[in-house]
């Protein structure tokens, strides 16, 4: 136990990461870095773990303890995923560090139930997607035990099966939200139970009499042991007839629709184990509701943006000015586990670098067309991909190219292939995207299309002006990127008020960038790390810098974040400074009024 705490009260989860079902792959070694980008490296067979589990279970956590002090939000942590035992304590959550990690969906669903063994303490149990509703839940648990009840319970009708009006579908009570009065021999049951689901000697089938008069047999969803739902199982089997003698009460959505003859025998059943249960029906019936008029949400408009985006229509082709000399290239991939065969796309004079930190490539075509495979470590994404190369690599002429990208570009600059022959056109420190997806969304499409002065012969180029001091976007809100850089403020402390590009380069050790990165307003950020820079640039960063640097890279996910906002300044961009702001008293002359 971590952070142990006194309280009548407990609130309780689970928290691990494993695949579901038995049928789904090994996940690799999971770290921090793993579970932030689950999604991008195609890991994820249901939810994205970090945004789905860990941020809500922290923030729900968070929320309870400046609500509620007064009870304890206790997790039990996985050990593959002990280094998360800060960030849980940080937010005030007692841990229970498990010996092992789960086997798939379970039995880390099955550890939140542990907490039902101490007798006389009132026990809530959510999942931590729902932590963040969890006070809800707090609140129906205070007031069953206020009427002296032992239980509440959510009853259900498991969806994802066909038949619904099935017993083996009908689950009196869901895993995630009940609260009980505790009291009971959990280990000993879950043993027990366990050694007779190995034996067979666990029933998992219902009868049932069919319509031919005839009695048959149904599965019970959910009895196939590690898999998703075998938790529930035990809580309907093991823990469910126990609970409702000590009185259940129930709360059932009055509009639920799938709601069958299964849910009226368990009431039977409960009010038979204790008479002075009930059951609280909830929500507004659909009878009451008043019909609503189905109203069009008028879309906002603006003539001016309109002008703007007119006057901004991409230019003929006889525009662009005619393709000049294209200087040696060298392309350096960070490849993880994506598909590289892209490369055999590129021509010839292309030189191409690949540090790989996934598995061995097996194409005897495209390792031919490497010129150098280098694996490393799976650590510090491709933050430390680009530092090692720069540190290790011998690199050709001063006036040659060196790209750096990820494994695959494509989702964040469709035209990569294609901005790689505009070198004629390049700045010295050139950026190769235009967003971060090819969304709309990040940026915001009004941004893509009012902001083409960096486009290269009618291909989307443009850069993101941030904050200096936040790292924030000037031009729109970014909640989701804003959240890694909070993510790194909260994992140095970083005193409110500091400058994160000042404080971050200073702890590269590079002094004298610092000092300017501590003074300047605004920085240029490039969209996931993908950029050109000319050889001569490669040596700007101080040599001593570069293993602290790379140290960086490895000790928390969010670094990563920072230095895809500080790759173009790293190689020799300068800041940008607003200079000093005008007083009221020094402000403009009014302008003339114009009918618009």
């Amino acid at each position: 136990m971590v952070n142990p705490l006194q309280g009548k009260h407990l609130v309780v989860a689970s928290l691990f990461w494993k695949n579901a079902r038995n049928e789904d792959g090994e996940l690799p070694k999971i770290t921090r870095e793993l579970m932030m980008n689950a999604a991008e490296l195609g890991l994820v067979t249901r939810f994205s773990p970090w945004e789905h589990y860990v941020q809500p279970l922290l923030a729900g956590a968070a929320l309870l303890k400046a609500k509620r002090p007064d009870i304890v939000f206790r997790v039990y942590l996985a050990a593959d995923l002990e280094f998360l035992l800060e960030d849980l304590v940080a937010v005030g959550c007692e841990v229970m560090m498990m010996k092992g990690s789960s086997i798939r969906h379970n039995p880390g669903a099955m550890w939140r139930f542990l907490a039902l063994e101490e007798e006389g303490r009132w026990i809530t149990i959510t999942d931590s997607d729902r932590a963040h509703q969890v006070m809800h839940d707090v609140e129906r648990t205070e007031h069953i035990m206020a009427a002296g009840l032992g239980l509440w319970r959510v009853p259900y009708i498991f969806d994802s099966v066909k038949d619904g009006n099935s017993p083996s579908t009908y689950r009196p009570i869901i895993a995630c939200q009940f609260g009980a009065l505790g009291g009971y021999p959990v280990e000993l049951l879950m043993k027990a139970f366990l050694w007779h689901t190995s034996r067979g000697t666990m029933p998992n089938q219902c009868r049932i009499r069919k319509g031919n008069g005839k009695l048959g047999k149904l599965p019970i969803f959910g009895t196939d042991w590690p898999t998703y739902g075998f938790d529930e199982w035990f809580l309907i089997a093991v823990m469910y007839p126990r609970m409702a003698a000590a009185g259940v009460l129930t709360f059932f959505p009055i509009n639920q629709k799938e709601v069958n003859h299964w849910f009226s025998l368990d009431i039977e059943y409960v009010t038979w184990a204790n008479p002075r249960s009930e059951i609280l029906y909830f929500g507004e019936p659909e009878i009451l509701k008043k019909p609503k008029r189905e109203t069009k949400q008028k879309a906002p408009r603006s003539r001016i943006l309109e002008k703007m985006l007119e006057a901004k229509s991409a230019p003929a082709a006889a525009e662009f000015p005619k393709r000049g000399k294209q200087e040696p290239l060298t392309l350096v991939v960070a490849r993880y586990r994506e598909d590289i065969r892209w490369l055999m796309d590129l021509p010839d004079d292309v030189k191409v670098v690949v540090y790989n930190k996934g598995p061995r490539i097996p194409d005897k075509e495209l390792l031919e067309r490497i010129d150098h495979l280098i694996p490393l470590p799976n650590q510090g994404r491709e933050s430390d991909t680009y530092l090692y190369h720069v540190e290790h690599f011998a690199h050709a002429g001063d006036r040659e190219w060196t790209v750096f990208c990820q494994g695959d570009p494509f989702p964040h600059s469709r035209d990569f292939l294609e901005l790689l022959q505009q070198r004629d056109l390049w700045d010295d420190i050139q950026p190769l995207t235009s967003g971060y997806m090819d969304d709309g969304i990040s940026p915001p499409q009004v941004c893509r299309e009012l902001e083409t002065d960096e486009w290269l012969r009618g291909l989307p180029v443009r850069t993101e002006l941030l904050s200096a001091n936040t790292l924030r976007m000037m031009r729109w809100y970014d909640p989701a990127g804003g959240g890694f850089i909070e993510d790194y403020c909260k994992h140095v402390s970083l005193p409110a008020g500091w400058s994160v590009t000042g404080y971050f380069l200073e702890s590269c050790g590079w002094n004298s960038l610092a000092g300017e990165a501590w003074k300047a307003s605004l920085v240029r950020g490039v969209y996931a790390a993908i950029f050109a820079v000319r050889n001569e640039r490669l040596s700007f960063i101080p040599r001593k810098c570069l293993p602290r640097m790379r140290k960086m890279a490895s000790e928390h996910p969010s670094t990563g974040f920072v230095y895809e906002r500080l790759w173009l300044h790293l190689f020799g961009l300068p800041f940008i400074n607003v200079g000093e702001v005008p007083s009221k008293s020094r402000g403009r002359k009014p302008l003339e009024l114009v009918e618009a």
